[in-house]
């Protein structure tokens, strides 16, 4: 009888340490899995700003941009007149602390919208209707005005303003892209951002045959 007694203690006493060990080794795994799932994922770090690859070819005489049918009045009587003005300097400011913040802030606006291939995706209906690209064109126009002082560079501001009516007229996406370059190679060039090429895209700063050509893709 007393040889029972210790044989069912014994089995007590094993069966409370097996179930006090369960408890403990799930409770265990239990934190281990919350540990993982609070833990933040790794995200893939995307390279500050991916170069196009597209090259733009030069256009023939008369088949400027200027030409398109789905150009709105305006535009059209813009480009009618667009010309560019003669200048001394290169560059020069009115107030340099505002276009450095401004070429600053819309060339992280204009990677974003054409970057990464996001340019193929561009709903120009929606975008033209937005309000970045509404504050793009306000910038645009305070560059010109009230940023830069009478140099090349109120040139290129005009340049952008017809890419970017261009763009939103007719769905022209080298005009987007045009609009990108300029703000990338003035933001490179006054700030010192990191790029990885520098595309002349600018009449301050770019080569002669680049500017022409800008020139020529407008007008034809």
């Amino acid at each position: 009888m007393k040889a029972f007694f210790i044989t069912l203690i014994c089995i007590c006493v094993l069966a409370i340490v097996g179930t006090g060990i369960y408890f403990f080794l799930s409770q265990e795994e239990n934190d281990t899995a919350s540990g993982k799932e609070n833990e933040a994922p790794q995200q893939e770090q995307l390279p500050a700003e991916v170069p196009e690859e597209k090259e733009l070819k030069p256009v023939e005489k008369g088949e400027g941009a200027s030409q398109l049918e789905e150009l709105s009045g305006d535009t059209k009587d813009f480009l009618s007149t667009f010309t560019y003005e003669t200048y001394d300097e290169q560059i020069a400011y009115q107030n340099e602390e505002l276009v450095k913040q401004i070429i600053s802030d819309q060339h992280a606006y204009l990677n974003d919208l054409t970057g990464w291939g996001h340019i193929d995706n561009v709903d120009i209906g929606y975008l033209a209707q937005s309000e970045e690209w509404q504050q793009l064109q306000e910038d645009v126009e305070r560059l010109r005005t009230e940023g830069f002082a009478p140099s090349e560079a109120v040139n290129d501001m005009w340049n952008a303003e017809a890419f970017m009516r261009i763009a939103t007229d007719s769905a022209d996406l080298n005009s987007l892209r045009y609009v990108h370059r300029i703000f990338h190679d003035i933001d490179a060039e006054i700030n010192g951002a990191e790029v990885d090429k520098v595309w002349g895209a600018t009449r301050a700063f770019g080569a002669e045959t680049e500017t022409q050509e800008l020139y020529a893709y407008i007008k034809g």
